[in-house]
């Protein structure tokens, strides 16, 4: 369902402005979000200061996201935490899901879910731990009767992207959407016709910006020896939901041939 009020203009702001952001944008935005109630002693300066960065960047942030200035952007934000009645602590893994869920918009899931459903094949493309929730999605797609591969190695991935074409699905999947193995495939994915699909966490990034429908998901960067250990639970976050309409447009329909066989 979609939210009402002050909650969907300031996370509508930040899913509709997102491949505007860059690194740094999304690293303070993601500050701000974490603050909760303590926004209200942030100012512009203060987090320039917090970040080593000139005000003005702080200002480009919230232009970026349609407001007037810090204050505005931090007003909305302080009135979806009332609307939304955060009387109780939670994690920030809890949080990372809420944020999710705040920037999937049901129209952009019901893009995805009719792409999904017009596609003879859907190819998942994925490097790392990003291959996770591709492979689970993947496997009950094919249970549904779907065509579905995930592809994770250069060669055979590129392969892949050369045999996609319309109404095919090629659906890429990367923490940061700077990868240039992904960026490549997707590319070509998308000159051969297929529809492009892009998950990636909150930022500007190369491969949201040539998808036909790009989704985003908070993520929390953990690095240990330069290894990529960032969790990927809000990415199964986005495929379950994506999975369950798609579920129940399939379900309808089955339901609907029944009825009408009667």
């Amino acid at each position: 369902h979609r939210m009402t009020g002050a909650l969907v203009e300031f996370y509508e702001a930040v899913a509709e402005n997102a491949e505007k952001l860059n690194d740094l944008d999304a690293d303070i935005l993601r500050y701000v979000i974490a603050s909760k109630e303590g926004v209200g002693e942030l100012t512009a300066r203060s987090l320039a200061d917090h970040f080593y960065v000139a005000p003005n960047t702080i200002t480009r942030l919230a232009h970026k996201l349609g407001y007037k200035g810090f204050n505005d952007l931090k007003t909305s934000y302080l009135l979806s935490l009332q609307e939304a009645g955060f009387v109780m602590e939670r994690t920030s893994l809890d949080e990372q899901i809420i944020r999710t869920h705040e920037l999937l918009n049901d129209e952009v899931v019901d893009q995805v879910v009719h792409a999904l459903d017009g596609a003879r094949r859907v190819d998942f493309f994925a490097s790392g731990l990003s291959a996770l929730p591709c492979e689970d999605m993947s496997r009950r797609l094919t249970i549904m009767g779907k065509d579905s591969v995930v592809y994770t190695e250069r060669h055979v991935m590129r392969h892949a992207a050369k045999r996609a074409e319309a109404p095919n699905v090629v659906f890429v999947v990367s923490v940061t959407g700077q990868t240039r193995l992904s960026v490549e495939a997707a590319a070509i994915a998308k000159s051969h016709g297929a529809t492009l699909i892009t998950l990636t966490g909150l930022s500007k990034n190369k491969l949201a910006k040539q998808a036909d429908i790009a989704l985003y998901a908070m993520d929390k960067h953990i690095v240990y020896d330069s290894m990529d250990l960032t969790s990927r639970l809000c990415f199964y976050y986005v495929m379950e939901t994506v999975f369950e309409r798609y579920f129940q447009l399939c379900s309808k329909r089955a339901s609907a041939v029944e009825a009408a066989g009667e």
